[in-house]
């Protein structure tokens, strides 16, 4: 599977759309957060299809979502760079506490594996690189720029946020290792752990 982010622009957009009642704050990052958790929980890596085992607790980008709003407020001015910088840096350490499945393997794995076990034995799979923040920071400074529109914005702002987590995935990697036996079914060699790195997820 893959991360459906048609279900988070829906979601998120139409909750900002809604004018039945004011949205504090905290509701809001609150809504945000737990959309980008419920959407990436379906994350996959894009080489081998791996998925997530484990997610990490989203409470950190919730409250890193809140400070941009309060920061922003308190600066009575347009949102700058700096504002986004904890929020992109709480989604890096999201992904690199999250627990990846190791199964399927990792394709160097299987077709190094010929040995008479067949296929490769599971060590460990970890997310080792968390994206790069910078770019994410400017992605989302993206998401809160925008000109004055006399239309709802909550649809054009969900999207442009699932855009900045879409290019941050890309650039999220991680490490598969597993023990290998090399060789033919006949004559296979000593089994030796194999890391295999790979980068980007969907």
């Amino acid at each position: 599977m893959a991360v459906i982010w048609p279900t988070f622009i829906s979601s998120v957009g139409e909750y900002l759309n809604d004018s039945s009642e004011g949205k504090s704050h905290d509701e809001t990052a609150e809504k945000i957060a737990s959309e980008y958790h419920n959407a990436v929980k379906a994350a996959t890596t894009s080489l081998h299809m791996n998925g997530v085992m484990v997610q990490a607790p989203y409470t950190p980008i919730k409250m890193a979502i809140e400070r941009v709003f309060d920061d922003i407020r308190n600066s009575e001015g347009n949102p700058q760079l700096i504002h986004f910088m904890d929020w992109a840096t709480q989604i890096s350490t999201y992904w690199l506490s999250a627990t990846m499945n190791p199964m399927p393997f990792h394709p160097i794995n299987m077709t190094t594996s010929t040995g008479t076990a067949g296929v490769p034995i599971p060590i460990s799979h970890i997310i080792n690189n968390g994206g790069v923040i910078p770019a994410l920071q400017s992605d989302l400074l993206n998401a809160f720029t925008h000109t004055s529109v006399n239309q709802p914005y909550g649809i054009p702002f969900a999207t442009k946020l699932s855009t900045a987590f879409i290019n941050h995935l890309s650039m999220v990697g991680g490490l598969q290792t597993a023990t290998v036996i090399p060789g033919t079914p006949t004559t296979p060699g000593p089994p030796f752990p194999l890391p295999s790195m790979w980068l980007g997820m969907v």
